[in-house]
Formats: structure tokens, C-alpha cells, sequence
């Protein structure tokens, strides 16, 4: 981005990069590459006319080269790469030198830190600046939740402009496209007034979901268990707010859905025994009661999902298999065995809902979930046993507190003292102890 001076050429670069590193005929075309329009704008959100001009911009510095080939005539492309190297080790102060652009090391040395841009964000949120502001902010939001701080979000306009190349102009517009279909709310706070940012997550996995209204009646985050005019207690001491607004008018609190957190693999099972002197205990529990427990305490209702899902992700991901109910655990098994296997690289929502299209076409054949599955078995199997140990011990410990126990306990003991002093009688003096 620093070196193109523009986000768009920037974006488009970064694909060109990605294509020459790992286009699967490359090396035989010399380094060139076939792309549509169709193509370009499917892959980075870009339309036909900004194409055109990040395209400029690129040709400008000398690092894309564009011909048209092959019957019917079509436009191809290919990265200066010699040109590009050049450019990035000026930039950062190295000797230039040749690259080995398959050097995943060296190529990020040159390019530096990563910025996370998700192209379906573009699609509902009106272009690409507005898809990279929220692609950024989703980004910080999700690292305030992992260290359990507030959902809201602190940058100025400058920092914006550092991080994603963002002119204050281009934030104020993608600001108000966010804020227009609902995903973005503003608030300000203190003296002099700071600005604080929030996404709206609900909204935002609704319209991920498909539901172009918004309507996330049927999702609630525990991080915003109401999703009215939210409530901001980030003044310090002695500040007061000089003026609190929101860009966006909030609908109506959705319904709650029951977040209590629940494990495939808890260890903390309660068992509730009425206490009696007369040995009234409950019955050992039944399979029945563990499932019937572990659903009422499930953050899913009836479904156990992975534990190492973030709050908000649990949310989109009952939403995602609301279509395919009947393999809904099925599903989210399969998802938790390959995360524990780390085959997961991307987004578990993305591999999840790649789950649920192959199921929704009669492909989906569980792998390694059967096995989640099976463990949870062996789990509620060995839950019953130790419960019901644990009942036998409650009954036994009920039956010797009562008086008839003692007493039968008492007489047995003084027959048995009886007996010994019988022995010892008819014994001579001297065998006597």
C-alpha cells in the first residue's frame, strides 16, 4: 500500500502476487496469467472501472504488463517482478538483488506485515474500502474479546490511515456505508470527545447468513446481550461526555437464546440427592438425564459445539445449520475433530459452511467426527458409572447413620466380646493373655 499510494492498486498487486507465486502453469507461461474482469471483481470486490485505474496506477510504476493473447483475443497479465523487487528493498533500505519470489520468508520481508481483507465483506457492505475498514476492524474486535475486554473499538482518523492506507475522506464514506446497512455504530465519549466504534456483529452474521434485512431476531452475542442503544462506561475519572450520538438507530432487543456454555467434554456433572436418615436417595441417573442435563446446560440447545469457538462465531454457526438440522451434530463434530487436528486454516465458519453445502447436496460423509462423537459416548457412559458409584456410596452412608444400623452394628460387637470372653475362660491360666 505504501508503495502504490492507493488501496486499490494495492489490492489488485496483492492478487497479481498471489497468481505469479501460485498460478498452477506459471512457469511455462513466462510469468503470465489469464484473468476476466468477472475474475478480478470476484476475487477482490473491485468493479470493472476500478480495475482500470489500479491497473493504471500499477503500469504507471512499471511492475504489471498487460497483452492480449490466444483466439478469441484476451487480456492476460504478468508481474515485473525483477521491477517489483526493486521497488520493495528501496523502500525498506536493502541492497536490491534478485528475489526468489517462491521464498515465503524473503517475499514477506519485502512485502511486511499482513493486512486481513475478507472479499465478502466488499459484497455487503458496498465496496472496498468499506469491506478493509470492517475487515480491519473485525480483525481488532476479536482481539478485545480473546483478552476478554469491551467490543469497542478506539482509532483516530491518523491511525486508520497508518494501518490501512485509508484516506480520512475515504473512512468517512465507508464509515457511513457500514453504518447505512446496519453493521457499524459510532459513539462519542469524554472531553474532548474521543470517538468509539462498535460492529454489530448480529446484524453483521445475519447479512453473512443471507438475511438482507439485517434481521437478527434469532442471534444474540453474550458480549451485547441487548442490542439497543448500547451503554458506553469508558469515561475516566472526572470526565464527563460532551456529546453521545450513534449513526445508526437500533431495532428492537432480539430474543435470547440460551448461551450457557456446555463441553462435549465436562468434567462437572452436579448429581442432586435429597438427604434422608432413612435412606431415601435418588435413583443412579440414566442416559437419558446426562443428555437431557447436557442440553439444558449447552450453549447450542440440543448441539454441542467446539469449545475453541469465539462467542460470536457459536452464533453464526447455529444459524449456518439451521438448513440441515437433522446433521447438525454431525457437522459440528466433524468441524471440532479437524480444528483438533489443525486442518482447519482459515475461518471454521468457512469450513463449516463448506460442511453444510456438501450436505445440503447429499455428499457429506463424516471422517474424523465419528470419533468426537464416540468419545462423547464413552464420556457420558463413565459419567453414569462414577454417578452412580456415587449414589451406592449416598445409600450406604444413609443406611449406617440410621438407629436400626447402628443397633443391629452395636449387638454384633457385643456378641463378639461375648465369644471372646468365653474362650478366655475355658483356656488354662497359663495360655491366658
Amino acid at each position: 500500500m505504501d508503495l502504490t499510494a492507493n488501496v486499490k492498486a494495492a489490492l489488485l498487486l496483492s492478487q497479481s502476487i498471489y497468481w505469479t507465486r501460485h498460478g498452477r502453469d506459471i512457469a511455462h507461461t513466462g510469468g503470465w496469467f489469464l484473468k476476466t474482469t468477472e475474475q478480478w471483481e470476484m476475487e477482490t470486490g473491485l468493479s470493472a472501472k476500478e480495475q482500470a485505474t489500479a491497473r493504471e496506477v500499477l503500469r504507471k510504476l512499471a511492475i504489471l504488463s498487460e497483452q492480449r493473447a490466444g483466439i478469441p483475443a484476451r487480456l492476460h497479465f504478468r508481474l515485473c517482478v525483477d521491477r517489483l523487487g526493486a521497488l520493495l528493498s528501496d523502500r525498506i533500505g536493502r541492497a536490491s538483488a534478485s528475489l526468489d519470489w517462491a521464498d515465503g520468508a524473503a517475499v514477506a520481508e519485502l512485502l511486511g506485515p499482513s493486512l486481513a481483507y475478507h472479499r465478502t465483506l466488499a459484497g455487503i457492505c458496498g465496496g472496498v474500502h468499506a469491506g478493509l475498514l470492517l475487515s480491519r476492524a473485525l480483525h481488532l474486535t476479536r482481539l478485545q474479546m480473546r483478552r476478554q475486554l469491551r467490543e469497542w473499538i478506539g482509532s483516530s482518523a491518523s491511525a486508520w490511515t497508518e494501518q490501512i492506507g485509508l484516506t480520512r475522506r475515504e473512512q468517512e464514506i465507508a464509515r457511513r456505508e457500514l453504518a447505512r446497512v446496519g453493521v457499524w455504530e459510532e459513539v462519542l465519549v469524554g472531553i474532548p470527545p474521543r470517538r468509539l466504534a462498535r460492529i454489530r456483529l448480529d446484524c453483521l452474521l445475519a447479512r453473512l447468513a443471507g438475511d438482507e434485512s439485517g434481521d437478527a431476531n434469532r442471534i444474540v452475542l453474550p458480549y451485547s446481550p441487548e442490542c439497543g442503544v448500547a451503554t458506553i462506561n469508558s469515561r475516566q475519572k472526572g470526565e464527563t461526555s460532551m456529546r453521545d450520538y450513534h449513526i445508526h438507530v437500533l431495532p428492537k432487543a432480539p430474543k435470547l437464546i440460551q448461551q450457557k456454555r456446555h463441553h462435549c467434554f465436562d468434567e462437572s456433572a452436579n448429581l442432586h440427592i435429597q438427604g434422608s436418615t432413612r435412606g431415601l436417595v435418588q435413583q443412579p441417573p440414566t442416559r437419558e438425564t446426562i443428555a437431557d442435563e447436557g442440553r439444558s446446560q449447552g450453549r447450542g440447545g440440543d448441539l454441542i459445539l467446539p469449545e475453541s469457538l469465539l462467542p460470536e462465531e457459536r452464533a453464526a454457526a447455529l444459524l449456518l445449520l439451521k438448513p440441515c438440522a437433522p446433521q447438525a451434530q454431525a457437522l459440528l463434530d466433524e468441524l471440532s475433530a479437524r480444528m483438533q487436528a489443525r486442518a482447519v486454516h482459515t475461518s471454521p465458519l468457512a469450513y463449516l459452511r463448506g460442511l453444510v453445502r456438501r450436505a445440503q447436496a447429499g455428499e457429506f460423509v463424516p471422517e474424523l467426527g465419528q470419533r468426537i462423537a464416540a468419545a462423547r459416548r464413552r464420556h457420558e457412559e463413565e459419567l453414569i458409572l462414577r454417578q452412580q458409584r456415587e449414589v451406592e456410596q449416598q445409600r450406604l452412608a444413609a443406611e449406617c447413620a440410621t438407629p436400626e444400623h447402628q443397633a443391629k452394628v452395636a449387638a454384633r460387637r457385643a456378641k463378639i466380646r461375648q465369644l471372646v470372653g468365653t474362650l478366655q475362660a475355658g483356656r488354662p491360666p497359663e495360655k491366658r493373655s
